[in-house]
């Protein structure tokens, strides 16, 4: 192939990849749901490592993508999340009510029809900063995970990834309802929910996230473990690697200024004092 030929077909793959990044920033834009969608449970997490010298501009483009969401009025809400252990990578979650929502593109939302241009370039911008990205589609099951109170996001959250046997789906399951649900639950945490990973993996995967304030609070314990004891929770560690081919806990800090969350619902005014 010619020079020019080989530099054409080089720009033509950047140019598809951008298209193909783009696309998916636009669709999909918790890890931790955000109060006002509580019944949504399909979460989808976009995953993106970022060349170490663009992460200021990387950051900066996204408030600029979110304050274009905002100045429309979009209900586009998602959170943002950088990792603390493993690799370096930051993650953006929005939740889904149905699978029908995932169709849906900034295109054909009414709301954005005057700033689709604006944010198609946005997110070139945010890509451009990007080395790499995937993927990844939840299903939160409400029946293993705690209720949202509603209260602030945690500042940090760990998530624990889990593969499990296939043959052992129903009995690792049967263990996080009887066994680990109710432990979690007793060491009160801040947040937690239970999730299937969907498509693309090797076998049944499991997500579960735990919220936390600080690092100090590891030294207390929390979750499962918090719940237990120290041998009631070495003896859980036994039950679950029998059922398990692998494992793996992330350390993830939430990003306010990177999020783009409804703004809070001020408490109702006080009642006036009953007149003497």
């Amino acid at each position: 192939m010619s020079p020019q030929g080989s530099s054409l077909m080089i720009s033509i793959k950047k140019s598809v990849l951008w298209s193909s990044l783009a696309a998916m920033l636009l669709a999909a834009a918790v890890l931790v749901t955000p109060a006002s969608a509580q019944d949504a449970n399909i979460r989808s997490v976009t995953f993106y490592t970022v060349k170490p010298d663009r992460i200021g501009d990387f950051q900066a483009e996204i408030k600029a993508y979110n304050a274009i969401l905002a100045k429309a009025g979009s209900d586009r809400y998602s959170t943002m999340w950088v990792s603390l252990t493993g690799d370096h990578e930051y993650a953006r979650a929005q939740m889904y009510t149905k699978w029908a929502d995932l169709d849906a593109s900034i295109d054909n939302d009414p709301k954005l029809k005057d700033q689709a241009a604006d944010l198609a370039r946005a997110s070139l911008r945010i890509i451009e900063c990007t080395s790499s990205w995937r993927r990844d589609i939840e299903v939160v099951n409400p029946d293993l995970s705690l209720p949202d109170t509603g209260v602030d996001m945690p500042k940090m959250i760990r998530v624990l990834v889990t593969q499990v046997r296939p043959d052992k789906y129903h009995e690792y399951l049967d263990l996080q309802k009887n066994v680990i649900l109710p432990a979690v639950t007793k060491g009160a945490p801040k947040f937690y929910n239970f999730a299937e990973k969907r498509f693309g993996e090797p076998g049944p995967e499991f997500v579960s996230v735990i919220g936390f304030n600080n690092w100090a609070d590891l030294d207390d314990t929390i979750g499962a473990e918090k719940g237990l004891g120290k041998d009631g929770y070495q003896t859980l560690v036994n039950q679950v690697r029998a059922l398990i081919v692998q494992s793996d806990y992330i350390i993830y800090r939430y990003q306010p200024d990177s999020s783009y969350l409804p703004a809070p619902t001020p408490p109702p005014a006080a009642a006036p004092p009953a007149a003497k």
